[in-house]
């Protein structure tokens, strides 16, 4: 079982790593962590890691002087916010290095480099391969809506709200009204979930398309762009407005 050792001088950011190696190479021991290049080399010491996951910009000593003093068979990972220092660290033998904020599917390549190295241990189970590696959620880009006779295709994000009308949702936008028979539930399993939010039981707006919104005792009503109106928000949905 390979032992690491993890140092960092930002508390957080030493958990965030620690918690990410942990879920991604269940098999690999964090035997130590350290806060400054002098305590890592005493801690290196101590316990003679396999591998030691080290940042850059330290008090004491920083993490290329320490890099100098690891023995040899200890592998080394550079962990920092400085794509600067990449060919000294390389330089200094590292095994790989990392810019952070860390991204997880950048840490498994990393942990593959270590396994082809020989710090041998078990894959990360398949649940996690299949989240990090999962396609981007696809949302509606394109709508067919009719107006009369006329069938309209339709740009979603220039939409300004969704509402219901009995069999059928209304959709507004800049060229007028039209109708779809998608319901409003259907519509937000498809919708972006950053661009257009619930208001009401009856409505679905787009975020962009909100001008400000108003209060009027303990009722709540968004203003749209352009004088297209106003929309009511429910008690259930305005929590989050408030804090606009």
């Amino acid at each position: 079982m390979p032992r690491a050792l993890i140092v960092e001088d930002e508390p957080l950011l030493r958990a965030e790593l620690r918690d990410q190696l942990q879920l991604l190479w269940p098999s690999l021991q964090i035997a130590g962590e350290a806060g400054d290049g002098i305590a890592a080399l005493a801690l290196i010491t101590e316990q003679q890691p396999d591998i030691v996951f080290l940042d850059i910009q330290m008090p004491g000593l920083n993490g290329l002087e320490v890099a100098q003093h690891l023995p040899a068979r200890c592998q080394v990972v550079f962990v920092t916010a400085y794509a600067e220092y990449a060919l000294s660290a390389f330089d200094a033998g590292a095994v790989d290095y990392l810019v952070k904020p860390l991204a997880t599917a950048r840490l498994l390549q990393m942990i593959r480099r270590l396994q082809a190295r020989g710090a041998a241990a078990a894959p990360p189970a398949a649940a996690v391969w299949q989240q990090v590696f999962a396609p981007p959620p696809s949302y509606l880009k394109w709508i067919k809506a009719s107006a009369g006779n006329t069938l309209r295709l339709l740009l979603v994000s220039e939409i300004d709200f969704f509402q219901s009308e009995g069999k059928y949702t209304r959709v507004a936008s800049a060229g007028g009204a039209s109708l779809i028979r998608l319901s409003l539930k259907e519509l937000l399993e498809q919708l972006d979930p950053a661009q257009f939010v619930q208001i009401h039981r009856s409505s679905i707006v787009n975020l962009h398309a909100i001008e400000r919104i108003d209060k009027d005792g303990t009722a709540m009503y968004i203003r749209l762009k352009g004088g297209h109106g106003s929309l009511s928000v429910s008690e259930a949905f305005a929590r989050q407005f408030r804090q606009m």
